[in-house]
């Protein structure tokens, strides 16, 4: 992907075209797309038109889906971020990082964490970090450290929030 010329803290990088599909902001009438991506992902609820307008409205999360050729989302990726103390800056999360079975194997995940970690800088970000279940094979894994991350550190979640 191109170098994005100098932005503002508050806009996005280019909309990326690679064949067969093209990356964009998700939209508030995506929200059908988004829950079946995330039913995918092992989330069996998804998600409901509420909750993705709030995402997306949401100043400190953006979700960005790779489209086909009708516009129709056939992968996402969720990227928060916000202020950290330790870091004297900000620290981003990729969330969600889905991609539909018949899309996959096709360069639409990388594309999707390139454009992620494209915005990071943009933002001026200090580090960027993803958790994902260890259920998912030493596949997911290699993938992730294809792409330039490293295996830092344990996620713990609490069972009662």
């Amino acid at each position: 992907m191109p170098p994005s010329p100098a932005a503002s803290p508050t806009s996005s990088p280019p909309t990326a075209t690679v064949p067969g599909f093209r990356i964009r902001r998700a939209r508030r009438g995506d929200a059908e797309a988004l829950a079946s991506l995330l039913r995918e992902l092992g989330f069996p609820e998804g998600s409901d038109t509420q909750t993705v307008h709030w995402v997306t409205s949401h100043p400190e999360i953006e979700i960005f889906v790779a489209c086909d050729a009708q516009d129709r989302p056939v992968g996402m990726i969720s990227l928060s971020h916000r202020p950290q103390l330790r870091l004297k800056g900000r620290i981003a999360t990729v969330d969600e990082l889905v991609v539909t079975e018949t899309w996959r194997r096709r360069g639409v995940g990388r594309a999707l964490l390139l454009h992620a970690i494209e915005r990071t800088r943009v933002l001026s970000v200090k580090r960027l970090e993803l958790a994902a279940r260890s259920t998912q094979g030493d596949g997911l894994a290699r993938f992730y450290q294809a792409c330039g991350f490293v295996e830092d550190c344990m996620v713990f979640h609490h069972g009662g929030a």
